[in-house]
């Protein structure tokens, strides 16, 4: 059996014990853990189904011998576990926006290092779009309070 139809089933698992956990929760709270664990489960069937076509097989042959040349980014993981540890010790101090912000643009310029600066560039301004929708659906749609700390 193959990682991905391993994978699918794992995920299978999950939602279906997703699905059997929330039962526990009160008519409404249920609903949003019973949307997603059924989301789940129905992309990990479609996972498993397209597991077993032949451009999928082609596709994971493929990626294996591109993935043997390759060395892992150690230097990578490591900055990039740095800056999510420093991202949560700003959160406070910062704010949310700003924080994530500068996370977010850490982690572009470190994983992204080998990129042309325009797809580089474009990541970064999608992120930052990206970063202000999330905060504005928290602090405005769903009044959650969010560290506002020294800017936003």
């Amino acid at each position: 059996m193959t990682k991905d139809r391993i994978a699918a089933l794992a995920l299978v698992g999950v939602g279906v014990l997703a699905w059997i956990e929330a039962q526990r929760y009160g008519p409404l709270s249920r609903l949003f853990p019973q949307v997603v664990s059924i989301a789940l489960v129905l992309l990990s069937l479609v996972m498993f189904a397209s597991s077993f076509t032949a451009r999928s097989r082609r596709a994971a042959e493929r990626q294996a011998e591109s993935r043997e040349h390759e060395r892992p980014d150690v230097r990578g993981v490591l900055l990039s576990l740095l800056v999510i540890v420093a991202w949560t010790l700003l959160l406070e101090v910062l704010g949310v926006w700003t924080s994530s912000v500068i996370a977010f643009v850490s982690l572009v310029v470190i994983l992204r290092s080998t990129e042309r600066a325009a797809v580089v560039w474009k990541s970064i301004a999608l992120g930052v779009v990206l970063v202000t929708g999330f905060v504005l659906l928290f602090r405005v749609v769903l009044r959650v309070p969010l560290p506002e700390g020294v800017f936003w």
